[in-house]
């Protein structure tokens, strides 16, 4: 079974001090994957000072590739940037929304965490597999799914900000999210994942 038990939520607010955020203003995590996503990096290297000029904080796991060149590169106040952590819990526990790509073990402690999520599927991935993951989890309301290629249109930015607009729409997406994480559905998140693979 890929899901890590040890994957804890912690107080929102405790979560957000240990990466520095205030824990007045929304926090927006931003995930790649362990390695990070070059398109998701760059995207966000253009388009981060329109969030925080809305207030909002960006918690970015930019993987260890990119760190040391998006830090160079950025100096927005709000924007906190992470190469890679081995406990995810703090980092979903600090977010209120998540853009991340879908892959299956971040979807499934998503999922046990019970968070709304902004996917944007990596389009290469083997039989599209990212595709279908995020099409499961938006088909419940979990998540809304965004193409990659449209995030040169502003359509993410238009997704995350009138989220953050909807309180009670995003918890909404928890609630459902945390249905996802139910024993039997990520037995079917998993298995239809296996079959993927193998087909």
């Amino acid at each position: 079974n890929p899901i890590r038990d040890d994957i804890q939520l912690m107080d929102k607010n405790q979560a957000k001090q240990q990466f520095n955020c205030t824990n007045s203003q929304p926090v927006l995590a931003v995930l790649g994957g362990s390695q990070g996503s070059v398109p998701l990096n760059r995207h966000f290297q253009q388009q981060c000072k329109k969030y925080t000029n809305l207030g909002i904080q960006i918690l970015w796991q930019c993987g260890k590739n990119d760190y040391e060149y998006l830090q160079d590169s950025i100096n927005e106040k709000g924007v906190y940037l992470i190469p890679f952590l081995d406990d995810m819990g703090a980092l979903y526990s600090a977010a209120d929304l998540i853009v991340s790509r879908a892959g299956a073990l971040a979807l499934s402690e998503m999922a046990l965490m019970g968070k709304a999520m902004v996917l944007v599927p990596f389009p290469h991935s083997a039989g599209d597999h990212q595709v279908k993951n995020a099409l499961a989890f938006s088909n419940s309301g979990a998540a809304v799914l965004l193409p990659q290629s449209r995030l040169e249109t502003g359509d993410l930015e238009t997704a995350v900000l009138e989220l953050f607009h909807q309180p009670e729409k995003i918890r909404k997406m928890e609630e459902q999210s945390v249905q996802m994480a139910a024993p039997d559905a990520t037995e079917k998140i998993i298995s239809t994942i296996m079959e993927v693979a193998e087909s």
